[in-house]
């Protein structure tokens, strides 16, 4: 086992939340560490359940954590959630690129009450947390051993390789807040291309994921969102840019997933290819894409007509 007092932050704050049963890694690992929940209390997946690994951080992947978890506790026979793998931001060993990314607008208790906010979710829910180098054999085999279908991400910090890659048969499909399919916004600074172009929208786009950075095939793309302020202006504070488009972003992940359990439940053992967002999102919810930016809460849910049916 590797040194792990560079979380000592993290693993004081886990003993006293008394959510996490160990904490370990390998020596191979250059940083961070898998944290197993103290208690599963979900029913173990049946043979032909969906199971997906989570990639997320940062709010936008708080909500998609979120979203995924209210998926798979009103259809646990469909959905099964096999580990979060998330950024430690507040880990100076870790190659995540935060200065560079979203997490630099953030002060570092903020950044800490996010991590903290994230891993407890997950671990309340019976699910194991990662937090360190993807790139290494031990943990792309501890990756196998959970045997996801496939995997969701939203909002992280390391690129993923091809090792990685070829362990979900059904893909890696990543959430990208921009509209990749018209040629903008590759890359970790969506926010700085819509203000450099003058935008008035934007759009979430799904795809893929390969070695290259936001190059992998595209699934689909969200309806439009709006990022001006009701003045027409666009925000000055990017947190307000980046906090706009949790709008609709909870409907892309509930489609997507369920687009992918149809695709799993008809024997399919490759990606899908495309999903029409378009039509599947409410005339409702569109107008409220279209919306201004306004105030937003500190805390964003998955919106509850989503799980109306049940």
């Amino acid at each position: 086992m590797s040194d792990l007092s560079k979380d000592f932050w993290l693993n004081r704050w886990l003993k006293g939340l008394r959510l996490a049963d160990h904490v370990y890694n390998d020596a191979s690992i250059r940083w961070g560490e898998l944290i197993e929940p103290s208690v599963d209390p979900r029913p173990h997946p049946f043979n032909d359940t969906l199971r997906i690994a989570v990639i997320a951080s940062l709010p936008v992947g708080f909500l998609t954590l979120k979203t995924l978890l209210t998926y798979a506790r009103h259809y646990p026979a469909q959905l099964h959630i096999s580990c979060l793998l998330t950024d430690d931001p507040l880990n100076q060993d870790a190659r995540i690129s935060a200065r560079k990314r979203i997490w630099h607008l953030y002060p570092q208790d903020l950044q800490r009450e996010l991590e903290r906010a994230t891993i407890r979710t997950a671990l309340t829910a019976g699910i194991p947390v990662y937090t360190g180098d993807i790139k290494q054999d031990w943990f792309r085999e501890t990756l196998r051993d959970l045997k996801p279908d496939a995997v969701l991400c939203c909002g992280f910090g390391q690129l993923i390789d091809k090792p990685f890659l070829r362990i979900p048969n059904l893909g890696v499909y990543n959430f990208h807040p921009s509209d990749l399919a018209s040629g903008h916004g590759a890359g970790p600074a969506p926010h700085e291309d819509v203000k450099q172009r003058n935008a008035h929208t934007t759009r979430w786009t799904v795809h893929l994921m390969n070695e290259e950075i936001d190059a992998g095939h595209i699934i689909g793309t969200s309806p439009p969102i709006n990022i001006r302020r009701s003045d027409g202006e666009f925000p000055d504070n990017p947190i307000d840019f980046y906090s706009k488009l949790t709008d609709g972003l909870d409907h892309l992940v509930y489609h997507t997933v369920k687009c992918l359990i149809e695709w799993h439940a008809h024997g399919q053992t490759k990606p899908m290819r495309s999903i029409n967002f378009e039509q599947l999102f409410t005339p409702e919810i569109k107008a409220r894409m279209m919306k201004p930016i306004a105030d937003f809460p500190d805390v964003v849910f998955p919106d509850p007509t989503l799980f109306a049916e049940v």
